[in-house]
């Protein structure tokens, strides 16, 4: 449950790249709240499109499991990545303008080094080195700043805990000892090492190994000892161009690990740090001062029904000349545009799944999954509708579609029909939807005013409400009980959401349903059971399906489905059970799938593998 906290001014928001800090200060000068810390998971860096709204709804995630917000707040980030993709980083805080109602009165992201530095020195001159998985030196001096390092593992971030992991691991291959087994223990045998340089996170899995090198360095080993040598005198190399008067500060996860060590290597005129990032963030809201020019300031996303300024409406990175390209180009960027569909869904697994159990209880009962859509989305969930049927014999009655316009919206557009929004409640009380039923909305932009207006009426209703977008923070998330946010960026084609966004949405509801009908016992095991052989195909389906899952011959199979009048539930039940067909029918009447009609079965059963 959301804490009472009193009337909020700032909230601010240190975003890692495995956990995210918030903080929230009373608009009355009060005590701060308790810091609240989540796992920041995928997508805390913005080195491109998806990081960066991945990154937003996290943050906002983060944000909005802190507080209540009030009428009139301030929001400040700090995340990496902001200098080196600028783009990114407006992009970035502009989704987090728009992720909220009510909105921020402003929106400030800085990157997470800036934020170290202001921490550090209460915003006055000096250098903080920032060591973590990666590290970078950051230094005010004046109106200056300097950047050193921070270049990632294959180009630099000399001392940080990837580079220790990593130059570690090399000498571990050297000879056995403390070391070597520790690789061992946490990379398995050596021929395997080679191939972590695929990995996608290469540089945490190498960072994670820094306790153990600390631990064996601890414990006597000479190999250790060299490895955290050589990261202090890397990092006191890479402060080397600074002046040495400087005041300097070592900050991160691993300032207890090489601060000894850099203190000795590099005589410099060493401090604590005044502040950590969420101090620096405070000080960066009262006077970014020459932070200024790197800072991203989030300009207010539309409210409601506008898309103007969504991701989805904005342009994609190198396209303006799309219409110059040649075929192949053209082609091959419109694939590469849906990369990201399925990594969307991916993400959105938390919501997907809580809709699937909402939707599988509603089937598995009396109740009813109800689609909401306009346009692509719409016409997608027609299809998903449609597909029920055969695939699970769902009564099609069962699978309901409020389409905007009217089923002749399946085949082609009808204009202004997804503004109707007294269309929207209309559609849902002439179903008389209830509490048995689940409404799913589906919308791109999170705003279409028939798909919000309907679920706004089947709340009222008592119906269970989910919504499908591809945005954060939109409309429908405040009219929805679970929204899955996919999250595709812009399209390649300006605002054509039936791209991405659309073959997103497609893998959703697929999932969303198959998911659900698993849920509702329509499956046993990987096997459709409930299906309608309605057709030749579906009909040999049938007998492979009954043949692989009792374990049975062909002709075995198809006796066993004429016993049963063709039903794949009641023939797998009458072979597995050992029972004759009216049993096999009582049991699945009591039981509702086959694998809970068997479990009433006093007799062993096995399964076959075909």
């Amino acid at each position: 449950m959301t804490p009472a906290l009193p009337p909020v001014t700032d909230v601010l928001v240190d975003l890692g790249r495995s956990h995210t800090r918030v903080v929230v200060d009373p608009a009355d000068g009060g005590v701060a709240a308790q810091p609240v810390d989540v796992r920041s998971g995928r997508g805390a860096g913005l080195v491109d499109a998806a990081g960066a709204i991945g990154a937003a709804r996290t943050a906002a995630a983060a944000v909005r499991a802190a507080v209540a917000l009030p009428e009139r707040w301030r929001l400040a980030v700090c995340a990496p990545g902001v200098v080196t993709a600028p783009a990114r980083a407006q992009e970035f805080a502009d989704a987090l303008a728009g992720a909220f109602d009510p909105a921020p009165s402003e929106v400030l992201v800085v990157s997470d080094s800036a934020a170290w530095q202001a921490g550090a020195f209460a915003g006055g001159d000096g250098a903080v080195v920032a060591l973590g998985t990666g590290a970078v030196v950051v230094a005010r001096d004046g109106a200056t700043i300097t950047r050193l390092d921070g270049r990632g593992l294959l180009l630099g971030d000399i001392g940080g805990g990837a580079w220790i992991g990593l130059q570690a691991l090399r000498a571990a291959t050297d000879a056995d000892g403390p070391l070597r087994d520790a690789a061992l223990a946490r990379f398995g045998t050596p021929a395997s090492w080679p191939g972590l340089l695929g990995e996608a996170d290469l540089a945490a899995r190498l960072a994670a190994f820094v306790p153990d090198v600390v631990a064996t360095a601890a414990a006597g080993d000479a190999r250790a000892h060299t490895v955290l040598d050589a990261a202090a005198a890397g990092v006191a190399a890479t402060l080397a161009p600074l002046p040495e008067q400087l005041p300097t500060a070592v900050v991160g996860g691993l300032a207890a690990v090489l601060g000894p060590r850099l203190y000795a290597e590099a005589p410099r005129t060493w401090q604590e740090p005044a502040g950590d990032a969420v101090a620096g963030l405070r000080t960066l809201l009262a006077d970014l001062g020459p932070f200024a020019a790197e800072a991203s300031h989030g300009a207010s996303a539309p409210r409601e029904h506008d898309t103007d300024g969504l991701p989805t409406e904005a342009v994609a990175a190198d396209t303006a000349d799309l219409d110059t390209w040649p075929t192949e180009r053209l082609v091959a960027r419109l694939a590469a545009g849906h990369r990201g569909a399925t990594q969307a869904v991916v993400d959105a697994v938390g919501p997907l799944a809580h809709a699937a159990d909402l939707a599988g209880a509603a089937l598995a009962g009396t109740g009813r999954l109800v689609y909401v859509g306009a346009g692509t989305p719409g016409r997608l969930a027609v299809q998903d509708a449609a597909e029920l049927t055969p695939t699970f014999a769902l009564d099609p009655a069962r699978a309901v579609v409020l389409l905007a316009g009217g089923s002749v919206a399946g085949a082609q557009a009808v204009e202004g029909a997804e503004d109707d929004t007294a269309a929207g409640a209309r559609d849902v009380d002439a179903i008389t939807a209830g509490p048995a039923d689940v409404v799913v909305g589906v919308t791109a932009s999170g705003r279409t005013p028939y798909v919000l207006a309907a679920l706004r009426r089947a709340r009222e209703r008592g119906a269970a409400t989910v919504g499908v977008c591809n945005v954060v923070g939109s409309p429908l998330a405040a009219v929805a009980d679970v929204t899955a946010e996919l999250l595709t960026g812009p399209e390649v084609i300006a605002g054509s959401t039936r791209l991405a966004a659309g073959t997103a949405q497609k893998i959703a509801l697929n999932t969303l349903s198959s998911a659900a009908m698993v849920r509702a016992g329509a499956t046993f095991g990987p096997w459709m059971v409930d299906m309608l052989a309605s057709n030749d195909k579906l009909r040999r389906r049938a007998v492979r399906i009954v043949r692989d899952a009792a374990g049975v011959p062909d002709a075995t199979a198809n006796e066993a489905l004429d016993a049963a009048d063709r039903s794949v539930q009641v023939a797998l039940v009458m072979l597995l059970a050992d029972v004759d067909a009216a049993v096999a029918r009582d049991r699945l009447a009591a039981a509702g799938s086959v694998r809970a009609a068997l479990a009433t079965d006093p007799q062993p059963y096995g399964i076959g593998v075909g």
